[in-house]
């Protein structure tokens, strides 16, 4: 494995969008909005921070990378060797965009620096999936690509695939944010059976539509029943937005995670600035204060050197 040198090292790890519509709880992207890290090792654990969220985040170890790293540490039996952090912060919090789970990523990642041994992927992932709740996004910033997720009972099954069409993700970020225990908060006890068979199938057809290559199929396969009717309302004007990155050649448009970021999908590298335009001016009509930004899918997961 990777050591610390006194000089330091560079980590990279991706953002995400999660849920992608139908796949609530189980499908994650990940994208190239990125959460940076520069660690060397140091007689005490210090923290600077820069970017989304500096004057938010923590600066000691109940700061999230930290804390996973001195969790995963102790879980394996690692020894929890002091480090100094600069953590520069490009994922906007509290949108639906996996800072959590970035974060997450960043200090499992940490921890396995310190193992004389790989540690195993599958341990990684269940230990931050315990932490943050879900898997999605963890997964996707972990691995990188189009991850599938099932997360039961302490047990994590997972596929990933980086054999993608080469989208352009335009992403709408609201001046809002959007704990996603609120969300959660919003959803329902119990669906309609109706409801439940409609979305196993869209999430059917969003497997088969990216893997497969028929983008035709995406606009129906983000189509869901169980949270976005339920969320979109904390949102001002979302289903005029979606219509807009739609008449403006979306292939796919959907609430990222538990928002408030609404991300619209484009095979189309010509059609991303009209899209994110579109999205923009539906934003301005509804009074919805909101930033534009483009970006790719990234196929790999979190990188250090």
């Amino acid at each position: 494995m990777l050591k610390i040198p006194e000089t330091g090292l560079e980590i990279l790890v991706p953002g995400s969008t999660s849920n992608l519509g139908a796949g609530f709880d189980t499908f994650g992207l990940a994208l190239r909005v990125y959460l940076r890290l520069r660690v060397r090792p140091a007689d005490a654990f210090h923290v600077v921070l820069s970017g989304e969220g500096e004057s938010e985040l923590a600066r000691d170890t109940s700061n999230l990378v930290l804390k996973t790293y001195l969790r995963a540490c102790e879980q394996f039996n690692l020894p929890a060797k002091s480090i100094a952090l600069e953590i520069h912060n490009d994922i906007p919090l509290s949108r639906g965009l996996g800072s959590s789970g970035a974060a997450i990523a960043a200090g499992l990642h940490l921890a396995s620096l310190q193992s004389e041994t790989q540690l195993p992927m599958q341990q990684l992932l269940e230990l931050g999936c315990e932490i943050e709740g879900h898997p999605e996004n963890l997964v996707a910033s972990m691995l990188g690509g189009f991850c599938v997720n099932c997360y039961d009972s302490g047990r994590l099954h997972y596929a990933q695939f980086t054999s993608l069409p080469a989208f352009k993700a335009v992403l709408l970020i609201p001046d809002l944010t959007i704990s996603t225990e609120v969300a959660r908060r919003l959803l329902p006890k119990s669906v309609q059976f109706a409801d439940a068979v409609a979305n196993v199938q869209r999430a059917g057809l969003m497997v088969a539509g990216l893997l497969g290559g028929d983008l035709a199929l995406l606009r129906q396969a983000v189509s869901d029943t169980l949270h976005q009717p339920f969320r979109k309302k904390l949102i001002p004007g979302f289903d005029g937005i979606l219509a807009a990155a739609y008449e403006a050649g979306a292939n796919a448009a959907f609430l990222s995670g538990s928002g408030s970021t609404i991300l619209a999908l484009t095979i189309d590298p010509d059609a991303a600035e009209r899209i994110a335009k579109a999205l923009k001016a539906a934003a301005v009509e509804v009074e919805l204060p909101a930033r534009t930004k483009i970006v790719e899918l990234h196929t790999s997961g979190v990188q250090s050197r």
